[in-house]
């Protein structure tokens, strides 16, 4: 298997359900082919460059898969075939790219995570408690900048005694 990447428009008309239901549909014709979804990133509505169909914006889905042959084959008839996809791209990827690929899915995911845990504790201050985690990376800022200014002047004084030593060797 092959690495992957598509972009591909959707009409901006349609809901956020039926945009949902098109994205999911594409899914299950990669998984149907043996494909495996390595990241999917929804960039929304954005502007056209030019206008398709006489339309002026799109909705742009950006996703990364490996695949066989056969299987982008298939994605690239549905693309064509089906009404809501304006355009569409896929183009093979250089292995030693799914590294940084996962990594960005695996961030984003955290992201999401961190967002949904804000947003109960979001809940929680408003009932008249005091959040725990607001209050933590302000702590940690401050922590961390005396931290690099010691390791800076670890470094200097570390550069400064070979100097001194070769200093004293050559007198000698």
């Amino acid at each position: 298997m092959r690495l992957y990447e598509t972009v591909f428009i959707l009409k901006p008309d349609l809901t956020e359900e039926e945009t949902k239901s098109w994205i999911q549909r594409i899914l299950q014709v990669l998984e149907q082919n043996k494909g495996e979804l390595i990241r999917l990133d929804e960039w929304g509505i954005k502007k056209l460059a030019y206008s398709i169909r006489k339309l002026q914006k799109g909705y742009y889905v950006y996703a990364v898969f490996q695949a066989d042959y056969a299987c982008v084959k298939e994605l690239d008839r549905h693309f064509k075939m089906l009404e809501p996809f304006l355009r569409h791209i896929i183009v093979k990827l250089d292995d030693r790219e799914l590294e940084t690929h996962k990594q960005a899915q695996l961030a984003k995911e955290r992201k999401a995570e961190e967002t949904a845990a804000e947003t109960t504790t979001g809940a929680a201050s408003a009932e008249g408690e005091k959040p725990a985690e607001a209050e933590t990376p302000a702590e940690e800022s401050q922590a961390e900048e005396p931290v690099d200014a010691q390791a800076e002047e670890t470094e200097e004084t570390v550069e400064e005694k070979p100097e001194e030593k070769a200093a004293e060797e050559v007198t000698a």
